[in-house]
């Protein structure tokens, strides 16, 4: 299943399905994901940590695999 994240909700709905609730990246993102929610904390922030986190879970799509300037003109959101 193909999934686009648009923002902090998106990532949070993946985040509380997820299985294995558990981890430092899991936590991390979820946390980071929570406070940008209430505008705490910036999008990009809550970006980096759900793309680490589902860089390591191994559910990050290969073309987000690196930053936006090594991608070919593709542009995504969170």
């Amino acid at each position: 299943m193909i999934r686009e994240i648009y923002s902090a909700e998106d990532a949070l709905e993946v985040l509380f399905d997820w299985p294995r609730r558990q981890g430092p990246l899991y936590e991390k993102a979820l946390e980071t994901c929570l406070i940008a929610t209430v505008g705490g904390e910036t999008a990009e922030r809550a970006q980096n940590a759900f793309r680490l986190f589902s860089r390591a879970s191994g559910i990050l799509a290969k073309d987000m695999m690196y930053p936006k300037d090594r991608r070919r003109n593709h542009t995504r959101h969170l």
